[in-house]
């Protein structure tokens, strides 16, 4: 068994950058197989030097957990700086799980400490050194007392010279001690090694946490440290993803796909000029040039660069190919490589969808979702809101850093049909990377369906007279859809435990009472399923109405917010409405064949949790 190093020290989360070069750990995630195609250039993360074979270097037990992922060497020994350095991390941890991850100088083998390690677990923050001169470390520890900048962000630096060690938590100076520097011999027996902690996030790696590392050979003074925790934080509210590199932050992004024409928003980092490129085959034969679109962003100093065109005059049921050009001011130029969509298929033909939502804060489970959902090769995607868990004017990192870097693999495909949360309810930035109507409800047909999106963040809407009552109600009198389904956020039926009542003290609600004053349409103008999501739990009820269970008939209600959010659970008794439950991340798909509806829930392994058929 290989020796552990034991630690007592808690972390909280960290970001990696090198020497003269900064290591950006962002993951990369691609579907597989020919759709494996990450749209432009990036930093990719480090990666430990490629061996034949290669001895497990002692690992580092932190905070009692073992590491989840581990990445050594990726930076020769002999490049490391030998006495005084700075060690600078940004970090971004918007989960509720204890996760942590650290980045250390130690020997590769046996169990004596650190030369150095800086690293966070939740809320506590350590720099440790072993200067020369002592025979035991000296230690830096710090606990968080306040939420980080825009609730989830921290800049960590840890400074040494020749009388002291400093640590630095967003610009603030947090710590001090006396101590010599360290001394850096035998480099052939030590390594560098970052390290991730998320046994209790599942599917969380490094780069989810550690967004930049940064290692200097010489001290930062105090002003250097504030300009570069400025610096981070500028990239944050623009949306980029990396620094001086010309690429894609945002999409491309499918809306509306119609039996004649696609929408498509994407954003790069910069002003650029665009030919989009399309056809039925490749090479590509058709092409459409796009003059710069510019949005203000949250700061109202700074310009974003989101982009929006509709390909027109397509035709229907059938498979298109794409590719984006890119030209910025400058002259450089990137590409998205050939990705694909389809255009809406007619009435008579058989299609699917997928149904997501609360995606949130985690990536990590976006992207299983979204690979195992292409797998399905749905026709399109309803997402049931709070696409984001607080993507509100001031939060535009939670786009461009989670939702997009999840999801986009998969709308780069297949289009989206969202529906607004809570997470979104100013529609700030919704509205800029959609297409959709900008008050946050629409209809669609798609097949032999209709689709009623409806935005329950205006709860007052949906009372008897309200403006989405009455538009509902008129839509509904004119579909002659054969199948008909709603979709919002917040849920008229639910077995929550404690969103609508604590049901461990009491009775509650359950549901929404705002929203089920809306369900008397559903019921009159015979809806088939109503699809939510706001809990983050599965729940099918049986069919519904008159606010009872009925035989035949009735309205069917699906509770979908497990694509990302943190865990919910049930209240201690069942509903008197519930047909399954089911407590853990998920995605459902739907098949239609003419009369014929057939619906399955799936887990984040792929695992079949639910199963309906229904037939007209």
């Amino acid at each position: 068994m290989i020796p552990r190093l034991f630690l007592t020290f808690c972390f909280l989360v960290t970001t990696f950058s090198l020497l003269a070069q900064e290591f950006w750990f962002w993951p990369k995630y691609t579907l597989g197989q020919k759709a494996a195609n990450y749209p432009g250039p990036r930093i990719d993360a480090p990666t430990a030097p490629a061996a034949d074979f290669k001895s497990q270097s002692t690992p580092i037990l932190f905070h009692g957990e073992d590491p989840t992922q581990r990445i050594t060497d990726f930076v020769p020994a002999d490049k490391l700086p030998s006495k005084t350095f700075s060690a600078e991390l940004w970090i971004v941890n918007h989960v509720n799980q204890p996760v942590g991850a650290l980045v250390t100088v130690k020997k590769k083998f046996g169990g004596s400490e650190p030369l150095w390690l800086l690293g966070v677990y939740q809320r506590n923050v350590i720099f440790s050194m072993k200067p020369q001169d002592v025979s035991f470390s000296k230690l830096l520890s710090h606990d968080l007392t306040k939420r980080g900048w825009r609730n989830y962000w921290l800049h960590i630096v840890a400074v040494t010279d020749d009388q002291s060690m400093k640590l630095y938590i967003n610009g603030q100076k947090v710590g001090e001690r006396s101590a010599s520097p360290m001394e850096l011999s035998q480099p052939s027996a030590i390594e560098i090694e970052a390290a991730a902690y998320t046994s209790k996030e599942p599917y969380m790696v490094l780069g989810n946490l550690v967004k930049m590392f940064h290692l200097y050979d010489h001290s930062l003074d105090e002003r250097s440290v504030q300009r570069r925790f400025q610096e981070l934080q500028s990239m944050v509210e623009e949306g980029k993803l990396f620094p001086d590199l010309f690429h894609f932050n945002a999409g491309p992004y499918l809306n509306n796909a119609t039996r004649n024409s696609v929408d498509i928003v994407w954003e790069t980092d910069q002003k650029a000029d665009f030919v989009i490129e399309y056809g039925t085959s490749v090479p590509l034969t058709e092409k459409q040039d796009l003059i710069t679109q510019e949005v203000t962003s949250e700061s109202g100093s700074k310009q974003t660069h989101i982009y929006k065109t509709t390909l027109r005059d397509l035709n229907p049921e059938t498979p298109y190919f794409y590719n984006i050009k890119a030209i910025a001011r400058d002259g450089k130029s990137i590409e998205t490589g050939v990705l694909t969509f389809s255009t809406a298929v007619k009435d008579s033909s058989s299609y699917s969808f997928a149904v997501m939502g609360d995606t949130e804060a985690r990536p990590h489970i976006n992207d299983r979702i979204s690979k195992l959902i292409w797998d399905e090769r749905p026709n399109i995607v309803l997402n049931v809101g709070d696409l984001t868990d607080g993507g509100m004017k001031d939060h535009k990192f939670e786009w461009n850093y989670e939702y997009f870097q999840g999801v986009n693999q998969l709308a780069s495909r297949v289009a989206v049909f969202p529906v607004p949360g809570n997470g979104e309810e100013d529609l700030f930035w919704y509205n800029q990377y959609h297409t959709y109507p900008s008050k946050g409800y629409y209809n669609f047909k798609y097949g032999n369906a209709e689709f009623f999106m409806l935005n329950s963040n205006k709860a007052e809407d949906f009372a008897e007279g309200g403006a989405q009552y009455v538009w509902l109600e008129e839509q509904l009198k004119k579909s002659t859809a054969k199948w008909k389904f709603v979709a919002h956020h917040h849920a008229p039926y639910s077995a929550d435990e404690d969103d609508y009542g604590d049901s461990w003290k009491g009775q509650g609600d359950l549901g929404d009472l705002r929203i089920r004053k809306i369900v008397h349409l559903y019921e009159k103008y015979h809806v088939d399923m109503v699809f939510f999501g706001h809990l983050h739990t599965y729940q099918r009820t049986l069919p519904i109405a008159n606010n009872k269970v009925v035989k035949q008939g009735g309205v069917i209600y699906v509770q979908g917010g497990g694509g990302g959010g943190n865990l919910e659970d049930f209240a201690p008794s069942r509903a008197w409405f519930s047909a399954k439950t089911y407590r853990g991340h998920h995605y459902f798909v739907v098949t239609i064949h003419y009369q014929s509806l057939n619906f399955k829930m799936y887990d984040t392994e792929g695992r079949l949790k639910d199963y309906l058929d229904l037939t007209k």
